[in-house]
């Protein structure tokens, strides 16, 4: 069950693109690479809040919830839904926290690898660090308006069985991510955009404490 909730949480984080994509140079390419690169080097800490549009292919419906992140350095990061429900992951360290007011377990990462990997990829993916993730990811950037798409297609077996592939959607202009998009193996898509941006703040180091 907790393995369930964490890949549904971790799925849940794909989308469609609509604007025509261009094409960029290897050139270009490495150039769009080290500005991404370069500006997540020097984040300690990122806060924003998110629309995450999940659209189901065999239902043909999709269900839409808001929510706030936090992350700081290197591996603390909450993903905090508040409406239309009230769900909390919070990510320290080895630890792993999930749950509501009626219900909640934490799950301790260096025993479960499968988690480790769920962890690691959704902290390098919201900030942009699966870039720099060549064992996990091939990657391709496409230029699209005003953005950077960075694709990232899954190298691990056990990152294939859970989706197709990550699209990272950066801005141009400064390199701060918009939105992360996944796309499932099942055709689900679900599309998280984040907005109010803001890095290197101080945040409250009670937001990453574990409940007890």
């Amino acid at each position: 069950m907790k393995k369930t909730i964490l890949m549904l949480l971790f799925m849940a984080m794909a989308g469609t693109m609509t604007a025509m994509a261009a094409p960029l140079t290897p050139q270009q390419k490495q150039q769009a690479i080290v500005a991404i690169s370069r500006a997540v080097s020097g984040m300690e800490t990122m806060q924003c809040t998110f629309v995450q549009t999940k659209h189901m292919s065999m239902l043909n419906d999709r269900l839409v919830s808001h929510g706030i992140m936090y992350y700081r350095q290197p591996d603390k990061l909450r993903w905090e839904y508040t409406r239309p429900y009230d769900y909390l992951f919070i990510f320290n360290g080895a630890k792993v926290y999930m749950g509501n007011r009626s219900r909640k377990s934490v799950v301790d990462t260096a025993s479960n690898r499968l988690f480790r990997e769920i962890a690691g990829i959704m902290m390098s993916t919201v900030t942009g660090k699966a870039l720099a993730d060549p064992e996990r990811f091939s990657l391709d950037v496409e230029e699209v308006q005003q953005s950077w798409h960075v694709t990232l297609v899954p190298k691990k077996k056990e990152l294939k069985r859970m989706f197709q592939k990550v699209v990272l959607v950066f801005n141009r202009a400064d390199a701060a991510i918009l939105g992360v998009n996944i796309y499932e193996k099942n055709g689900d898509l679900t599309e998280i955009l984040m907005s109010d941006v803001t890095k290197n703040a101080k945040i409250d180091e009670a937001r990453f404490a574990i409940p007890l």
